[in-house]
């Protein structure tokens, strides 16, 4: 599947019951998430919610980083990253994708699906109407 590197979000509204939704209308992604817009039952609710986030790997704690803060000294922004000490010259830990189930994010037992445009209103069942800009672009 192909993505895009900006992802888009639309307006979705119901001409029948005036439901409106600011949603990608699918699957989407950015440079470091990926999306997918999910319909829930219980909620009667669109909702975008992350099926993979790219992030660091986080860093084991070295033993310079535990001498350091219990000394407080005062040492430049630039030698200090994510409140820990690194040298100038240290490799940063790789990018990793961390994986999610599709759940909803009001409460993780209500019973979702994946929803794509064209669909349903998750209220009335009439088709909804995309709005022909997009309302947003993220990353």
């Amino acid at each position: 599947m192909y993505f895009k590197y900006v992802g888009k979000t639309f307006q979705f509204e119901c001409p029948w019951c005036q439901y409106r939704a600011r949603i990608s209308g699918g699957a989407d992604s950015g440079t470091h998430c990926e999306l997918q817009t999910v319909v829930c039952r219980d909620c009667r609710e669109l909702f975008d919610v992350p099926t993979r986030v790219r992030r660091r790997e986080p860093e084991k704690e070295i033993a310079a980083d535990k001498f350091l803060r219990s000394l407080r000294l005062e040492i430049p922004p630039v030698v200090l990253q994510n409140g820990s000490f690194h040298q100038l010259n240290t490799p940063q830990p790789p990018l990793v994708w961390r994986e999610f189930k599709l759940t909803c994010p009001v409460n993780p037992k209500h019973s979702v699906a994946p929803w794509n445009d064209p669909g349903r209103c998750p209220r009335c069942g009439n088709f909804l109407e995309k709005n022909g800009f997009a309302f947003r672009l993220w990353d």
